[in-house]
């Protein structure tokens, strides 16, 4: 396949071009529908003529549908566009850059959506279909996963969709207690809005973000905190979030001589409340109730979600600690982490 898309640049590189054009549209119109067609036009900074005559096409094969109030996007061209999401990586180079990362890191798979989510806002969706696509997959009767909160993973509860077989049997749990967080981004708002979708069961810990240390021990005698727990401590996948060390020490409201002190040591990435060095060490960690260090080094599968070459640092430095098994990430992250560069 990866032969086939070389030859392609070489002798059709107009081929290529359509191919991405289409996909664009398609895309464009999957985030914005319905959406007229100067819209369109302006959003992908084309001319009007090239995008009118790709809709023509696009409502030819049954993609797209026009109505009063703008243009749909098919169920047809629902899946023409997943079905081209499997050929984009290696049209825009994206699987050299996944296999790099993946001998870099050590790890099981890596997927890479295209562009950067600091610069285009669909992006940052587009992570989270990916990782909504991944986790459809690996879900089995009786499995328990955990979910940590952020805005990317919120992204992947929105793309959850149902089929899933003996959903009943399946469980989702945020993985540690945070309601000082936005609602939508909060972990067990997350896990029960996928739950909800593929019809599993859930969970919730109803525990407040940053507790004193004495006081998370104390809420872990509580009866019903330490039943919830028992379930996040057997979960068997966890979809988990990276975010800069500095800002997410801003957002959980650390202290200025915490801050100081993650400044000092070099803290770069941040992910279930652990801060990492460069280096990939744990070099501080915010006191909570849920899953910890020894609970994640048992997990069958860690998929960390993130992009962004604003998080380059921040997503090298917690790969670096060798626990996650599975990444999803943009061509933005991918670029920055191998070559040291946004593009």
């Amino acid at each position: 396949m990866d032969k086939f898309f070389a030859i392609m640049e070489r002798f059709a590189p107009e081929a290529v071009e359509i191919m991405v054009s289409r996909y664009g549209i398609l895309r464009h119109v999957l985030y914005n529908q319905p959406i007229g067609r100067r819209q369109l036009t302006k959003n992908m900074g084309s001319t009007e003529r090239m995008v009118r005559s790709e809709l023509d096409l696009l409502k030819s094969r049954g993609a797209i549908k026009s109505t009063v109030a703008g243009i749909y996007l098919t169920d047809f061209g629902y899946e023409m566009l997943r079905d081209v999401e499997t050929l984009v990586p290696g049209l825009l180079h994206i699987k050299i850059l996944a296999d790099k990362l993946k001998n870099r890191f050590g790890l099981r798979e890596v997927i890479i959506v295209p562009d950067d989510s600091n610069k285009d806002p669909y992006t940052q969706e587009d992570l989270g279909r990916a990782a909504a696509e991944l986790l459809h997959s690996l879900l089995y009767p009786g499995c328990i996963v955990a979910v940590t909160g952020g805005s990317t993973l919120a992204g992947m509860a929105r793309a959850m969709r149902p089929g899933v077989e003996q959903s009943e049997e399946i469980c989702l749990v945020p993985a540690r207690g945070g309601l000082g967080e936005n609602v939508e981004t909060q972990a067990g708002n997350i896990a029960a809005k996928i739950a909800q979708t593929i019809g599993a069961q859930y969970r919730l810990l109803h525990i407040p973000d940053n507790l004193e240390q004495s006081t998370a021990e104390a809420l872990k005698k509580d009866v019903h905190v330490t039943e919830v727990l028992k379930i996040i401590k057997s979960a068997r996948i966890l979809v988990h979030g990276i975010g800069p060390a500095d800002e997410m020490a801003e957002r959980r409201g650390l202290s200025a001589d915490e801050k100081n002190y993650l400044q000092e040591n070099g803290a770069q990435g941040e992910a279930l409340r652990y801060y990492f060095n460069q280096m990939g060490k744990i070099i501080f960690e915010i006191p909570g109730i849920g899953l910890e260090l020894d609970d994640i080094r048992h997990i069958e599968t860690i998929i960390a979600v993130a992009g962004g070459s604003n998080k380059a640092e921040a997503i090298a430095a917690v790969l670096k600690s060798g626990f996650d098994h599975i990444l999803i990430t943009d061509e933005g992250a991918a670029q920055k982490i191998i070559y040291g560069k946004d593009d």
